[in-house]
């Protein structure tokens, strides 16, 4: 394990783990979309994904990180790209980013990476969120449910079946 890996480690440990309910589809409101970047930053998958989501009336935000020391995207309220550039030595996002996302509130964060990368696995774990999905890796606690994609490496199949058991698992209130 490296220094970055064991800073990473320090901080998931010192984060409170609560119970979460299981959400109701139709009453989520709020979206954070954590997606890895496309280096030509045009991520059309992704902003198919953020409108497929606003047609059925979630308010979307999307961050995604590039592995790339500069980004050439504007950085706006509900869509932005990090870089090596707005992340510290140890890849965890700047102070700055940190303070942004913690401002917001999310129903539901969503994470498509499909390979661990360390500023997307931060900004999970600091997303105040009430309930948090993504793809079943061997960390346990930054999802609160985690989907097995197997060989699929498609963002939209991940997000198809988060989607799918969100809208079809009933919790019990």
């Amino acid at each position: 394990m490296n220094i970055s890996e064991y800073i990473f480690n320090y901080y998931r440990r010192k984060q409170s783990r609560q119970t979460r309910a299981f959400p109701v589809w139709d009453k989520v409101n709020t979206v954070l979309l954590l997606f890895e970047s496309d280096l030509t930053e045009k991520n059309l998958q992704v902003k198919q994904l953020v409108k497929e989501l606003q047609q059925q009336g979630k308010d979307v935000t999307a961050w995604g990180y590039v592995d790339n020391k500069n980004t050439i995207s504007a950085i706006l309220r509900d869509y932005r790209i990090l870089s090596r550039h707005d992340t510290n030595l140890f890849n965890k996002p700047k102070e700055e980013h940190l303070k942004d996302l913690r401002r917001m509130h999310f129903d539901l964060v969503i994470d498509l990476s499909l390979n661990s990368l360390l500023p997307l696995r931060y900004l999970l774990l600091f997303a105040d969120a009430d309930f948090k999905a993504g793809r079943q890796t061997e960390e346990p606690y930054l999802a609160d449910f985690m989907v097995m994609t197997g060989d699929n490496d498609d963002p939209a199949f991940l997000f198809d079946q988060i989607i799918f058991y969100l809208k079809n698992i009933k919790s019990s209130d």
